[in-house]
């Protein structure tokens, strides 16, 4: 049976991580095609929340084993090593914290002997992780899921993936790196629901650069145009009222001039976060992605989808991609891009609010089901497999076999 070591500090149960969510499907649908999947990585979420649904506090879990670094368990058939950090942030990790994540990930190699390793993060951990697999015979592959790293040319690399055809010309084109696009990995079991009731269109994620200024703009308009209709936010990273308190208005001299508060949005409903997207799809109607910086591909759209939804989404990155027919694309005004806290004008929001209504009232479950044909999780996971299983045919005699002198 081939084996895969995951190797990434970031938490693979964050779920304010799209990238973390994806990463997890791909590994559980490589497990149910005959892989042997280990997972080693420490408590970073992308925000502090991330791992509360599956950890909850993680003081509490710490103290239950006080004298250990390691915490152990097995979810979906993959065995989860985790180094216990003083921190959930990346950037707030120590020297001493790195350089005892690299001498557990060699005591994991040493036991597990994995034939590929697979993973992402870009810090000196993880660059010496890489380069000590590679060292040691094992494959190394790495998960690009943004357009951020063209400054990093994947040393100790043997193959790149990412999900998009978009990522990938991007790379090819403006950094002239190799990477190969797999698609979008989402088992429907964990995110179709099965009793529906779509009433609200909704977003995700009310940061700046996902697009709230475009949303509350919208918002704003439909409490007049579309009274009834209303809208609902998950806030998953970020706080819908807060951030809008902080959106100003366009224009020479209007930095300052901020016309919204929470109190102004009487349509728009609140949500946490979850780890059960099926019960914010099941009370959807459309899903909006608007946006404003560049998204590899744009996973809600794909849900959504998946659930008969319609999207409304920013012409950025692979967001197009994912969509597809499924909803209806617009380019985004080029000062909201330029800063993310600027709202749009009442002229600029006018083909989001029309391009709104044709989706509440046109039937798209053809365009919906057209668009779903790229979200085949059979046909992507053999497509994979494919991929890795050359890479699991040793090209050198294995480190652990060369130090019993076989």
């Amino acid at each position: 049976m081939p084996k895969i070591l995951w190797m990434s500090p970031y938490s693979l149960h964050d779920i304010s991580s799209g990238a973390s969510i994806h990463c997890r499907y791909i590994l559980e649908s490589l497990q149910q095609s005959g892989f042997e999947i280990w997972a080693f990585s420490s408590f970073v979420f992308d925000r502090p929340h991330g791992g509360e649904a599956t950890f909850g506090n993680l003081d509490d879990l710490y103290a239950k084993s006080p004298r250990t670094s390691i915490f152990e368990l097995n979810d979906r058939g993959i065995h989860y090593i985790y180094l216990k950090s003083k921190t959930t942030t990346e950037l707030k990790r120590t020297c001493a914290e790195q350089m005892e994540y690299f001498a557990h990930f060699c005591e994991v190699l040493d036991i597990y002997k994995p034939d590929i390793v697979l993973g992402y993060g870009t810090g000196m951990d993880s660059y010496t992780c890489f380069a000590e697999a590679k060292r040691r015979g094992c494959a190394t592959v790495y998960m690009l899921l943004n357009g951020k790293h063209g400054h990093f040319s994947f040393p100790h690399i043997d193959l790149v993936l990412t999900d998009s055809r978009t990522t990938a010309d991007l790379y090819a084109v403006r950094d002239h790196i190799n990477v190969t696009p797999i698609g979008q990995f989402i088992d429907p079991k964990y995110v179709v629901a099965e009793n529906k009731d779509p009433t609200f269109v909704t977003m995700v994620n009310p940061d700046f650069n996902k697009g709230v200024a475009i949303f509350a703009k919208l918002a704003q308009v439909c409490a007049t145009e579309l009274p009834e209709q209303k809208f609902l936010v998950i806030n998953s990273r970020s706080n819908f009222v807060e951030k809008v308190a902080l959106l100003h208005e366009y224009g020479e001299g209007k930095e300052n001039v901020h016309p919204m508060s929470g109190q102004s949005f009487p349509n728009v409903l609140m949500s946490a976060a979850t780890n059960d997207m099926r019960l914010v799809y099941e009370k959807t109607k459309v899903a909006m992605l608007p946006s404003l910086a560049y998204e590899s591909w744009g996973r809600i759209a794909s849900e959504a989808l998946l659930n008969d939804i319609p999207v409304l989404a920013t012409r950025i990155g692979g967001i197009p991609e994912a969509v597809g027919e499924g909803g209806i694309i617009l380019d985004v005004p080029q000062h909201c891009i330029d800063d993310p806290l600027s709202l749009p004008t009442d002229e600029e929001i006018r083909p989001y609010v029309d391009a709104l209504k044709r989706l509440l009232q046109e039937d798209w479950s053809e365009k919906i089901k057209k668009a779903r044909a790229n979200l085949d999780l059979k046909a992507l996971t053999q497509n994979l497999v494919g991929i890795l299983l050359p890479l699991c045919q040793p090209r050198q005699k294995r480190y652990h076999d060369r130090q019993r002198g076989h």
